[in-house]
């Protein structure tokens, strides 16, 4: 279903009992109340996050809710194409299929800084570990006809005004929310893609902006990092701090649990409205992107060697 099909006035969740889902970077903020909406409804949720104490207290804050069969911490550093591709055959151990995957993780750095595979660190981790995590885990979404995959989005792809495959690594004049524009931008139109690709297999693909709120990657941010807010830094901060990342969190999971969008792929879903931006509808757009993405995933120094299959993402 496509979105001139879908009923926007339907919100009701369904259960999701014996589903299996991931969610990445769920640690704290919007990622953990996603991760806690699933499993109220049901599904089993594998978490990730860079720091075990921190993966601790998310198991206990959300096995607090009665959900400690539910709820399971995983590791993992999504920087490097490695460690995503690694977590796949990770959960090829634990699980035989895997019906929600979010792609969660992801942060503004003030800096420039580059990963282990010699990649600006904004593109590793909002464009291109959701690709390598997708693409790895694919015999696991495609094992039953279903499964849904949920890529987190922000309006601030908006803000990129230039070429969208130059500089992609950031290299001239680096601003923080620039770097994530970008980089939001081309996981935009790649799930575009994606959603196009795997459509055969049952497979949904969307993308959702689940709107500001005050977690600790916002807390991190700097005026360095968004150079248009230095003057009203005070101003921005106050309105942040009221953001609630449970609210924020609704948004993901009515895009996985309602009727609302069941069978709904290939689109964009923003202030509860079903959009497909033009820029990311763009057949060669989403052409370059997915051959940047597939490049760029297999040339990495950490990267799993493998046969390329029909379906990669």
């Amino acid at each position: 279903m496509r979105a001139a099909d879908a009923n926007p006035h339907t919100s009701d969740l369904l259960r999701l009992d014996g589903q299996i889902a991931v969610v990445t970077g769920a640690t704290d903020g919007i990622g953990l109340h996603t991760a806690t909406g699933l499993a109220d409804l049901g599904a089993k949720v594998v978490i990730t996050g860079r720091d075990p104490q921190r993966g601790r207290r998310a198991i206990e804050e959300i096995g607090a809710r009665g959900h400690h069969d539910r709820i399971e911490f995983v590791q993992v550093d999504h920087l490097t194409i490695g460690a995503n591709q690694r977590f796949a055959e990770q959960l090829a151990g634990m699980v035989d299929r895997l019906d929600i995957l979010v792609n969660n993780a992801g942060r503004v750095f003030s800096a420039r800084r580059e990963t282990e595979d010699g990649y600006e660190a904004t593109l590793a981790l909002c464009f291109l570990a959701p690709v390598a995590l997708t693409d790895a885990a694919l015999p696991l979404l495609t094992a039953r006809p279903g499964g849904r995959i949920v890529n987190m989005s922000s309006s601030a792809y908006k803000m990129w005004h230039h070429d969208l495959f130059q500089d992609v690594q950031s290299q001239r004049d680096y601003v923080g929310i620039q770097a994530h524009a970008h980089a939001k931008l081309l996981n935009l139109i790649w799930t575009f893609a994606l959603a196009g690709r795997l459509e055969e297999h049952q497979l949904a693909v969307n993308a959702i902006n689940p709107g500001a709120a005050w977690t600790p990657g916002t807390a991190q941010l700097t005026p360095q990092a968004v150079p248009a807010w230095r003057y009203i830094w005070p101003i921005v901060r106050y309105f942040q701090r009221r953001r609630s990342p449970a609210k924020a969190s609704l948004g993901p999971v009515r895009l996985i649990a309602s009727k609302q969008f069941s069978g709904l792929t290939g689109s964009y879903i923003e202030n509860r409205k079903i959009r497909r931006p033009g820029v990311a509808a763009h057949a060669e757009h989403q052409r370059q992107a997915m051959h940047l993405a597939e490049d760029l995933v297999t040339r990495a120094c950490t990267a799993r060697q493998r046969d390329a299959g029909p379906d990669r993402a």
